[in-house]
């Protein structure tokens, strides 16, 4: 565990720093270049810029907040609307980073996530946002904890991951209570905090992915927490994430999302549209059928219970039985999130902003 305030040795952190050897590694190699490095810093730290163009920018994630929209993006926009999605307005954003996910336990209490390590907290129902944890501040705390358990790989390998910067984005938040949340991301970072971001305790020790492979998902239901990322990497938990189980699949691209569905049935998709369907925890795949081979980059569990997925193409698809069948009747622009409505039709998220489906479109 690990405090913003407080430092305090945790031997849970410290012991998973022996795994960041190969993770920061793949950061130096894939992620030192001069200007983003020098970006980054100062973008965790500096408010997001007022802007008329928030509904007509890069958007990654969408949530309910009572009959209000709150979305995320790119330089660290922060928008609501209150019509549905017809029209969005700006609200105060204390850093510039992509931010990449955002969930409301209530209607006064939510979390973003983002580039740069970000985690912000709102309590008044996202008037403002509280930077919980950044990049900078989780690589000092790592670099504490390896200095006091006087393990000198480990110290090296945090002294690395300072010397990096805080480059790092979180990718997936799974919310399980007002004060209670997951992150997961790049190169195999996943955290826990049970305070409201106050302090923090790694899963990465629970979670064997010693390549550090980047975590794009992460799901849950019941005592099921599913986890998907590169390389095919999919970890199953039937204990509510106190243990992890590596599942093995047939595909070794990446899966950008996934469902977990009612009984043991899993639902994977990814790069190039591979899209898969187990019925027994992950024990047996097969796959399906995809008339368009685009990445599918987000989905949802439709109230009618039908999985929609959202892919690059502009193509929202349903999921039926042994096929994934196009829903929309003309391509919109590359898709980066979608959420089902009160009305039952889709807000999807763009790279020009948001775009409402018209149920109709789905008949």
């Amino acid at each position: 565990m690990f405090s913003q305030k407080k430092a305090v040795a945790n031997p849970i952190l410290v012991n998973v720093t022996g795994k960041l050897l190969i993770i920061v590694f793949a950061a130096l190699l894939f992620c030192r270049v001069g200007s983003v490095m020098a970006a980054i810093p100062d973008a965790i730290e500096r408010p997001a810029i007022e802007s008329t163009l928030g509904a007509h920018s890069v958007l990654m994630s969408v949530t309910h907040l009572g009959d209000k929209l709150i979305a995320v993006g790119e330089r660290g926009l922060i928008l609501c609307s209150d019509d549905s999605g017809n029209s969005w307005r700006q609200l105060s954003s204390p850093v510039s980073v992509t931010l990449t996910g955002v969930r409301f336990f209530d209607d006064k209490n939510g979390y973003a996530i983002g580039h740069g390590g970000i985690v912000l907290r709102t309590t008044n129902g996202g008037v403002d946002w509280e930077v919980q944890l950044n990049g900078r501040q989780l690589a000092d705390h790592l670099l504490q904890y390896a200095e006091e358990s006087g393990n000198e790989e480990s110290l090296g390998q945090a002294q690395l991951l300072v010397a990096d910067g805080p480059d790092k984005p979180f990718l997936d938040l799974l919310l399980l209570g007002r004060d209670h949340l997951v992150v997961v991301g790049a190169y195999g970072f996943a955290f826990e905090s049970k305070d409201g971001g106050e302090t923090w305790v790694s899963w990465m020790d629970r979670i064997d992915n010693p390549f550090g492979l980047h975590l794009y998902s992460i799901r849950k239901q019941d005592s099921r927490v599913l986890i998907v990322g590169e390389q095919g990497f999919v970890a199953l938990s039937e204990d509510g994430g106190e243990t992890f189980e590596t599942i093995e699949t047939p595909y070794e691209g990446s899966f950008f999302t996934a469902q977990l569905m009612g009984g043991d049935d899993i639902v994977l998709a990814g790069l190039r549209g591979n899209t898969f369907v187990s019925n027994d925890n992950g024990q047996d795949w097969k796959e399906i059928k995809n008339p368009i081979s685009s990445s599918i980059i987000a989905s949802f569990i439709h109230s009618d219970g039908q999985v929609i997925m959202a892919n690059q193409a502009g193509v929202l698809l349903g999921l039926r039985e042994n096929r994934l069948v196009p829903l929309t009747r003309k391509r919109l622009p590359p898709l980066t999130n979608v959420l089902e409505q009160a009305n039952g039709s889709v807000l999807a998220l763009s790279i020009h902003g948001p775009v409402s489906i018209d149920v109709g479109d789905f008949k």
